[in-house]
């Protein structure tokens, strides 16, 4: 189930605390409330699921979305929870019993992210109508349009501090934008692959993409400078792998920042495995087997305090994983300045 690639001396192992099942095809995206009381995972059979942690407490189901849903994502300021999908709306659901909910429609094409800004006054979402969008997260009222990218924009986040996005696309490039100019500030383009995801790292200098060909790359956003690259993190796609519900299945599926500083990192790929890196030695720590190998990985998760991650699959299951990640590693690192001394040995120009 767990294979370890060189662990530290006195590392504890990942260790499987629960499996969700209750989705009746692939999942597709996943989101940890900042209070720790619940987890939402998303999936092709268009619905919602939130699983709450407090014993004896049964999961809510949510339906509505006509399609896939693509992305969930709690609110930090608000008990609201949102969630994108495919038949091109959002809607914004009270994660309770009840389920109250508004919709509206957001793109002219599928809806690939929603994101909540951390200050909780934004929401962002990304689509396949080539655009980001803004909006006011109290009543969804529609602020401002964001175009750049020449094919579907599959994600799209907030930086930690809210005073960046950044976006990418089936284009093969990574966007930066300024969420008040409303204007494009950095383009890196030809990453290698077209980019299922993008992740700031914790420390907001950094930026990670996940691509189609099997690699993962971080940029130092304040110099543009390619720091880490991963050019195999994850195989080819496999033979059983589906495309259905428009999920690109090959190369990495996702991308995810934990630990105290930051300094590990998750992967999900076509492969149908989940990795852990460590991000300031620059290699693999942990490959993990827990969901059908025969089916590829999509989505992954670090709880807020990155204790705990969760992981998603196309075999249906929602996995919530005890990180048992030692933290002394990076006591006295400064992330930023180790990754950029790491850059000749960890990366390549891109």
């Amino acid at each position: 189930m767990l294979h370890a690639a060189a662990p530290a001396a006195g590392d504890a192992d990942p260790a499987l605390e629960r499996a969700f099942r209750g989705h009746r095809d692939g999942v597709t995206c996943l989101a940890f409330k900042e209070s720790m009381t619940q987890l939402a995972s998303g999936s092709l059979d268009c619905s919602i699921m939130v699983w709450n942690f407090k014993p004896g407490m049964r999961a809510f189901r949510f339906t509505g979305h006509r399609a896939p849903v693509t992305c969930v994502d709690f609110s930090r300021t608000a008990n609201v929870l949102a969630s994108a999908s495919r038949d091109k709306t959002v809607r914004l659901w009270t994660p309770t019993v009840k389920a109250d909910v508004a919709v509206f429609t957001a793109h002219t094409a599928a809806v690939r992210e929603v994101r909540f800004a951390r200050n909780g006054a934004l929401l962002l979402t990304a689509s396949d109508d080539k655009t980001l969008k803004l909006w006011s997260s109290a009543r969804a009222k529609f602020i401002a349009t964001l175009s750049g990218h020449a094919n579907w924009v599959r994600s799209a986040v907030f930086s930690p501090d809210d005073s960046l996005i950044a976006s990418g696309s089936d284009d093969k490039s990574v966007r930066l934008w300024d969420p008040d100019a409303r204007t494009c500030v950095k383009v890196y383009p030809n990453v290698g692959g077209m980019v299922s995801q993008v992740a700031f790292h914790p420390t907001g200098n950094l930026v990670g993409a996940t691509c189609s060909d099997g690699a993962v790359k971080l940029w130092d956003i304040r110099m543009h400078r390619l720091v880490q690259h991963y050019p195999d993190a994850h195989g080819p796609p496999l033979p059983s792998a589906s495309t259905a519900g428009g999920v690109a299945e090959g190369g990495v599926r996702s991308v995810a920042f934990g630990g105290p500083r930051g300094e590990w990192m998750i992967t999900t790929g076509g492969d149908g495995l989940v990795k852990v890196w460590d991000l300031l030695e620059g290699h693999l720590l942990y490959t993990l087997h827990g969901h059908r190998e025969s089916l590829p990985t999509t989505a992954a998760v670090f709880s807020p305090l990155g204790d705990y991650f969760a992981t998603g699959g196309m075999d249906s299951q929602v996995f919530v994983w005890k990180s048992n990640l030692d933290p002394a590693t990076a006591a006295n690192a400064d992330p930023g300045a180790t990754f950029t001394e790491q850059a000749s040995s960890s990366s390549t120009s891109g």
